[in-house]
């Protein structure tokens, strides 16, 4: 398994069970499951990264702040990572906790779809980092 992402998921674990726990998951996976239905080909720009509409990516994946406290080491190991290392990592705590089994299943479903959405974040910040003269 990825150091990385093993550590992420470590850190953040209780903060998802707890947003897990304030949405009714089952609508919020068929609200989103008919978003990427109908945007098979979506693709989001720095907006949308930002915004309410990517809810569940920018709360799994796009936590900037841990990003950018990695080491050159980490933030290399991280840049060489894929969504599926991250749903690796994520599977484990499936068996303890039903939301996030049922979580994982959804993002297994749609792997492709969310790997092409961590693909432009992971590319974003890696270029907002070689700016900011970190050594990748």
């Amino acid at each position: 398994m990825n150091p990385i992402w093993s550590h992420y998921c470590a850190l953040q674990m209780e903060e998802w069970l707890t947003w897990l726990r304030s949405v009714h998951l089952q609508s919020y996976i068929e609200l989103l499951t008919r978003f990427i239905i109908a945007h098979p080909f979506y693709t989001p720009s720095e907006t949308d990264m930002s915004n309410e509409t990517n809810d569940l990516f920018h709360r799994l994946i796009a936590n900037r702040d841990f990003i950018l406290s990695l080491s050159d080491k980490g933030l290399s190991v991280w840049a060489n990572s894929s969504f599926s290392d991250f749903l690796d990592c994520l599977e484990p705590y499936g068996t303890r906790y039903r939301d996030i089994r049922n979580l994982c299943d959804f993002l297994r479903q749609y792997e492709n779809w969310f790997a092409r959405q961590y693909a432009f974040f992971r590319s974003d910040i890696i270029l907002y980092l070689r700016e900011q003269g970190r050594n990748l």
